[in-house]
């Protein structure tokens, strides 16, 4: 396991919050040279603790919905779990893929134009593997918050102002074929220069960077992210599912700006399907999960009605829109 340093926390904190920031800005912040910057940078990418620096799109403003499909399979050896994952991970509209143990053994996310669209998609797995499923679950997502990784800072965060909201109902906004393709290149590649990103469009700098800024003021790009893994840095990624009852606004509310305190939570996320609820956490163990949930269940005992979890043993796939390009080297 990699040993990280408060520096190296510093800088990955930095990049939680503008991975578009200069290794000379982070530099000033952490207390180091652009040049040890990223030398530390280059160094955690090497030994995978930094996996890729991602763009966070609103999809929704694009005319996009997200719908998820979690299955339980039965007689299904290691290899056709890895099979079914492959499968998943070629669709080039799945937006997660993941493999795991808990309620559930693989999770795969979609975005696609509307529902009609993701049940074609549901109906040939179903088809395809249907001696090895034994229980699915669908569910819709009504939207999504993107929380920083308090964990890897010493303030506290105020989530008015530090949490990131989509939803499904955000209005929607119309974007040309230079705009889509800024997306397609920056969703796994948010640290790339203008330049470059120019050269591959056969377009000017200049143009590309008033891009960007119209697509950051109609918040379609929300925020530039790093994506880490969380097994390399002594945690583990646990996904808690949350099924409620007896709520109102006002308590739904309450519960949700909760999870959003919670310092290992990163994907707060409001469902509508077989449960309610989702929170992605990065956790040190179990020890630490279950003090979140004991917590939350003594707070919210009027409205929880049960908590599931989901351990990630695998990410097959992460990409924040449909058809981006892959992580450039």
């Amino acid at each position: 396991m990699y040993k990280m340093d408060k520096k190296d926390q510093k800088i990955l904190h930095e990049l939680d919050v503008n991975a578009r920031q200069t290794n000379a800005d982070i530099g000033k912040k952490v207390g180091l040279s652009r040049e040890v910057v990223k030398y530390r940078i280059d160094r955690m990418v090497k030994e995978g603790i930094i996996l890729r620096f991602s763009t966070i799109i609103n999809f929704f403003k694009l005319g996009y919905q997200k719908y998820r499909l979690y299955l339980r399979l039965r007689n299904a050896t290691k290899e056709k779990m890895e099979e079914i994952c492959e499968y998943f991970t070629d669709n080039k509209k799945t937006e997660w893929v993941v493999m795991g143990s808990g309620a559930w053994d693989i999770i795969a996310t979609f975005i696609v134009k509307n529902i009609n669209e993701f049940d074609d998609e549901v109906q040939i797995v179903l088809n395809k593997y249907a001696d090895f499923i034994q229980e699915k679950a669908e569910l819709t997502t009504l939207y999504i918050s993107h929380a920083p990784r308090g964990y890897l800072s010493e303030r506290e965060f105020d989530y008015k102002k530090d949490i990131i909201f989509y939803r499904s109902v955000d209005k929607q906004e119309k974007i040309d074929n230079i705009d889509e393709e800024i997306i397609k290149i920056l969703v796994n590649n948010a640290r790339i220069l203008i330049t470059e990103i120019a050269l591959k469009l056969n377009t000017t700098a200049r143009i590309v960077q008033y891009k960007i800024k119209e697509l950051e003021k109609k918040q379609i790009i929300l925020s530039y992210k790093v994506t880490l893994d969380p097994n390399k840095m002594g945690n583990t990624f646990y996904k808690a599912i949350f099924y409620l009852g007896n709520t109102t606004k006002k308590r739904l509310d309450e519960f949700m700006n909760f999870c959003y305190t919670i310092k290992e939570g990163i994907w707060p996320q409001r469902l509508i399907g077989s449960w309610d609820a989702e929170l992605d956490m990065e956790v040190s163990g179990y020890e630490r999960f279950n003090e979140v949930v004991m917590d939350l269940r003594q707070k919210f005992s009027d409205i929880l009605k049960k908590i599931d979890f989901f351990i990630v043993s695998k990410e097959y796939k992460l990409d924040f829109y449909p058809g981006c390009y892959k992580k450039f080297d």
